[in-house]
């Protein structure tokens, strides 16, 4: 009870009006529960607008691997499309350098699965095909950057890319950093829902524009204030992880640019006096040099007791 009335008082403090949809779940409540099927059919319609999709079933997400100690996967959103696509979907809000690594592990899951073990169907090899959806916060660095918010990946030939290995599976990956357009310049369905996709945790209210829209619905079901009680535990732990994550990202940056300050300073003040004892030396041999030669001591002698070279001292 105690937890529950900390959570919600945290809550009002922050003045959260609206659930955050790039937050893992957040992301899975609205667009993988039952009954919001029209709110996924609109993400995916959006994301691939060519492939004429009417409709999409929720299916399990948990995929089993090859051997009973193996590793599972679990994915945000797993669906069929009416075309009989399986359509995997992962929101990523953190970083990864290996996203598009973990895209290409995780389809190895729904393939095998598709596959019937003991068949004796010529087509045993045939799978389901498969879309695997990255859905991410950032833009992923191993891939060579552009400036298109979807990028599609097929497995295709290097000699001629009009030649498809296999159209079994496929990828996609939408960089929510790369769609900048402002509220004014909104014009489909799509752009408005991947604005609200990245704006909506920050919005205070609906704006005027999405009134009469498909939209309208989804920002009923992201109220914060009209979420149950133990969702709403659940999206302020996830919310407060994220904080905690972003917190320890930024203190680890600043220690580390601390010791490289540090560092730096000690260095140069190493340097510093390396160079201004070396300095002195200089000029205290110079000192020298130049007595013992006023005395008419010959040249080698005092470079010999100085240290200096002959020409050093024969300049003095």
């Amino acid at each position: 009870m105690k937890d529950t009335n900390n959570l919600q008082t945290l809550a009002k403090r922050t003045k959260i009006k609206y659930i955050d949809l790039r937050l893992d779940y957040a992301f899975k409540l609205i667009f993988g529960t039952h009954g919001n099927e029209d709110m996924l059919l609109l993400l995916v319609q959006s994301i691939l607008p060519h492939r004429n999709i009417t409709s999409v079933e929720l299916n399990n997400k948990e995929n089993v691997g090859l051997r009973p100690d193996s590793r599972r996967s679990v994915f945000d959103i797993s669906c069929t499309t009416s075309t009989g696509t399986i359509l995997n979907i992962e929101m990523q809000y953190k970083a990864q350098d290996d996203f598009n690594n973990r895209m290409l592990f995780y389809s190895t899951f729904p393939i095998y699965n598709s596959v019937a073990p003991g068949s004796t169907d010529t087509n045993t090899f045939d799978p389901e095909p498969l879309c695997m959806i990255g859905i991410t916060n950032y833009i992923l660095r191993r891939i060579k950057e552009n400036e298109y918010f979807i990028n599609s990946y097929h497995i295709k030939n290097d000699n001629d890319s009009g030649i498809v290995f296999t159209d079994s599976v496929s990828y996609i990956t939408v960089e929510l950093p790369k769609f900048n357009k402002k509220l004014s310049e909104l014009s489909t369905d799509a752009e408005r829902l991947f604005y609200v996709i990245k704006h909506i945790g920050s919005m205070k209210s609906m704006p005027k524009e999405f009134e009469g829209t498909k939209l309208e619905k989804m920002f009923r079901i992201c109220n914060f204030a009209a979420m149950e009680s133990d969702l709403q535990m659940e999206y302020i732990r996830e919310w407060m992880a994220q904080v905690d994550e972003r917190s320890r990202l930024r203190t680890a940056v600043a220690e580390g640019e601390a010791r490289g300050e540090a560092r730096g300073e000690a260095r140069g003040e190493a340097r510093g006096e390396a160079r201004g004892e070396a300095r002195g030396e200089a000029r205290a041999r110079e000192s020298i040099a130049r007595k013992l030669k006023e005395l008419g001591i010959p040249t080698e002698a005092i470079a010999e007791a100085s240290g200096l070279s002959v020409e050093e001292v024969a300049a003095l």
